[in-house]
């Protein structure tokens, strides 16, 4: 039997790889979010593995895994043809990904507890590995098809397939990281009223926008996410009730640093 590690968590990001240089095709806010909270929640003392499709089957050109951290790693799973494909061709190939992802955990004898998965793909994967083993699943949108495509009326089936699962992972996922509040007026006005939903901004490299010292930015930006996130996980992995989340919300919403909001894709 396949033991959970209580401070292990698995980031999914099916179609953002992490470890991606970015600026490559459909590599950019996504591939940063995760690479940043997943390096943050490393230096909390989470050992984080990304989980990531493999697009290249060149061996020198892209690792099976990348070692960003001692406790943080990039993990590139077959799902597919191993090159580039758009977003919306790789709805097909993820019952592959979750065949390796479960595949991967027996080869490390451990089950993950805590999967935080990103974009709407990576929510469909989260939501059907609940159905091989006990998990907590939180989910960040990145964007949402609701906004996409409210002004179009006649979408694609793959568009259709989105917003389902879009609207099932906000009821049924035990926690939605919004990134902002206007994130979660979309959710609830143009997705679904049911489903909990907690604000947590998004940092950014502040480095690159200004003079800022290096540990500033490090405690008050990705630090700050990756901190909040670090007590959400806890908090659910201990006892994921609606009243502790209350109680956890109301304890911690004054206390934690400012961070700057970053508002993209």
């Amino acid at each position: 039997m396949l033991l959970p590690q209580k401070r292990r968590i698995a980031l999914i990001s099916v179609d953002g790889d992490p470890a991606a240089e970015i600026g490559q095709e459909e590599a950019g806010g996504q591939n940063v979010y995760v690479l940043h909270v997943g390096q943050a929640l490393a230096q909390l003392g989470w050992q984080v593995d990304m989980f990531t499709r493999r697009s290249c089957s060149n061996q020198l050109n892209q690792l099976n895994i990348v070692q960003h951290t001692p406790n943080c790693r990039t993990i590139r799973l077959k799902a597919g043809p191993e090159e580039f494909l758009g977003r919306d061709s790789l709805f097909d190939y993820l019952p592959e990904f979750i065949e390796e992802f479960l595949k991967f955990q027996v080869q490390e004898d451990y089950q993950y507890p805590i999967v935080h998965t990103n974009y709407w793909l990576s929510a469909w994967v989260g939501m059907q590995l609940k159905q091989f083993q006990p998990l907590i699943q939180v989910h960040t949108y990145h964007s949402l098809g609701a906004v996409k495509y409210r002004t179009i009326s006649d979408i694609s089936p793959i568009a259709t397939a989105r917003l389902e699962v879009e609207k099932a992972c906000l009821e049924t996922a035990e926690r939605i990281i919004a990134t902002s509040p206007q994130e979660q007026e979309h959710l609830r006005q143009l997705v679904s009223t049911r489903g909990n939903v907690e604000i947590i901004p998004c940092g950014t490299e502040v480095e690159h926008f200004g003079f800022v010292g290096r540990h500033f930015s490090r405690q008050q930006l990705w630090h700050s996410v990756a901190l909040k996130l670090s007590k959400l996980y806890s908090q659910l992995n201990q006892a994921p009730s609606h009243s502790t989340i209350t109680a956890y919300h109301r304890k911690t919403r004054h206390s934690e640093p400012k961070v700057i909001q970053l508002l993209a894709k």
